[in-house]
């Protein structure tokens, strides 16, 4: 099996960190190929990003995602998943949905910390939009680099604790998710720490992904996730363009 991991953002580090985490939680004869958005934000932390890097994810899948059996994108707002739903013949599942919905089956309610206010509001959005805003405990955050968390990880660890022990004890948390690529190394210390669950999203993304892909679930032909019409597109990559073309006979 073979599952594209791609990074909305455009930092390499980041990208360095995303490849760590998905080869450590990917199961045995999974390749993980590992990509960066072509254009963009270095980080995503506003809406106006998200829009530009939900582009960029669309063009990195379309370049990518041929020969792959499944995609995950690797950025805690998911930019472009559904789009990339519609577009893909091949699964495709987010970070911040495939956490979201794991965190469910753990405990009743989840807290999620990242490290931008500015996100807090659209990843109540992004909770919202899944059907899960009533699971959602809180939104905390730590105002730290996420080129820093990424370069030296472990230096987040001591204020995510804090803000970890204040979603438990304040918002009522049962498990505990890192809102952020960057953060995705720190999932094991800080579970440790807290004695809570704690989880990343991108090691969640990729059990999904391999499952849906041994599920062997099909491409729907009918309803809002299947192939757009086809249509001609100006300004875009030409892998972009290529899956608003007619599908191919038996596609």
């Amino acid at each position: 099996m073979r599952v594209l991991v791609v990074n909305p953002n455009t930092s390499d580090d980041i990208t360095g960190v995303i490849g760590e985490v998905a080869r450590r939680a990917a199961g045995l004869g999974t390749e993980i190929v590992v990509v960066t958005a072509p254009f963009g934000p270095r980080y995503i932390a506003t809406r106006s990003e998200n829009a530009i890097a939900a582009h960029a994810t669309l063009a990195a899948l379309a370049a990518h995602a041929p020969g792959c059996d499944g995609a995950v994108i690797a950025a805690f707002t998911d930019p472009g998943l559904f789009p990339a739903r519609e577009l893909l013949p091949v699964p495709v599942v987010g970070m911040a949905e495939a956490a979201m919905l794991t965190a469910c089956l753990l405990g009743g309610r989840f807290a999620i910390l990242t490290i931008a206010d500015r996100l807090a509001p659209i990843l109540r959005e992004v909770a919202e939009t899944y059907g899960l805003g009533s699971r959602l405990a809180s939104v905390r955050a730590i105002e730290h680099p996420a080129i820093d968390v990424a370069r030296d990880p472990a230096a987040a660890v001591e204020r995510l604790a804090g803000l970890g022990r204040a979603a438990i004890n304040e918002d009522g948390a049962e498990v505990l998710i890192l809102g952020g690529a960057p953060l995705g190394t720190l999932d094991r210390a800080l579970a440790e720490r807290l004695e809570m669950p704690v989880l990343e999203g991108i090691g969640c993304a990729v059990r999904l992904a391999e499952m849906l892909v041994r599920l062997g679930a099909r491409k729907p032909r009918a309803g809002s996730f299947s192939r757009p019409p086809a249509k001609d597109l100006v300004g875009v990559s030409a892998e972009l363009a290529r899956l608003f073309q007619p599908a191919p006979a038996g596609g």
